[in-house]
């Protein structure tokens, strides 16, 4: 696969799952084979964001595993398929940089892929946060998460419960 930009990358809401307040990213920068790289921008709308305008900097971590899923969204939506429900299931060597993220601030997101089996749906990913575009960036926080992908469901969930989705039956 080679490297995908703004013109041809699909909308974020196109391959995340989240909606509203609770999706972070703003947008996909670039995606290609083993590296998704997303935008983020610190502004009135930012998820737990305080008076001051800043949020605070563990916030960076639901961003690194969001972007995570904008890159195994990318991959299934290449491949015909539909991204199954993920999971965040470790960090490891976790370290913020500074604070908080500040009001105004653009945020470059990478996720790397390290090491996995995607057709078990178990990847580790290794995260960056910079303020700013570019490999000389300031880092923010950096982390390497592990993730759990399931498959989609070829039946829709809607009306289901939960409980019955972990049973795997179909009933209201």
């Amino acid at each position: 696969m080679t490297e995908q930009t703004a013109e041809n990358i699909p909308p974020i809401t196109e391959v995340v799952p989240h909606r509203g307040r609770a999706l972070l990213l703003d947008r996909i920068e670039t995606h290609e084979a083993g590296t998704t790289c997303c935008v983020v921008e610190i502004d009135a709308s930012t998820w737990l964001r305080r008076a001051d305008g800043t949020v605070p900097a563990w916030i960076g971590i639901e961003c690194m595993a969001q972007c995570i899923a904008a890159h195994e969204g990318c991959i299934a939506r290449d491949a015909g398929r539909q991204l199954g429900p993920g999971f965040l299931v470790r960090a490891r060597r976790v370290r913020f940089h500074r604070h908080e993220l500040r009001a105004g601030e653009r945020l470059a997101v990478r996720a790397r892929r390290l090491r996995g089996r995607p057709a078990l749906g178990a990847m580790a990913y290794a995260c960056e946060i910079r303020a700013g575009a570019g490999p000389e960036a300031p880092l923010v926080a950096e982390a390497q998460l592990t993730v759990a992908v399931g498959r989609a469901e070829a039946a829709p969930l809607a009306g289901r419960r939960p409980s019955a989705l972990l049973r795997g039956g179909s009933g209201p």
